[in-house]
């Protein structure tokens, strides 16, 4: 893979986890705002839903970014 291919594959990574990390930091304060005192006190499936899923997704993309950062830290393939 060329420096250049490393690079879209770093920003890429970089973009998806951002994206993710917005994602379940919306779904969190959405299901947040539901309990006492703002709320009744029980979330929407729904939005418990979402949260699971942002959540899940996160953490993909965040296990990647983790894997590009040890392969620059130790120098393989970067």
């Amino acid at each position: 893979m060329s420096p250049e291919e490393r690079r879209g594959e770093e920003q890429a990574a970089l973009e998806r986890e951002r994206q993710a990390f917005e994602r379940r930091q919306k779904a969190f304060i959405n299901v947040t705002k539901q309990f006492r005192p703002h709320g009744s006190g029980q979330p929407a499936t729904d939005d418990l839903d979402e949260l699971g899923a942002a959540d899940a997704e996160w953490r993909v993309a965040d296990a990647e970014m983790r894997r590009i950062a040890e392969e620059i830290r130790t120098g393989k393939q970067w």
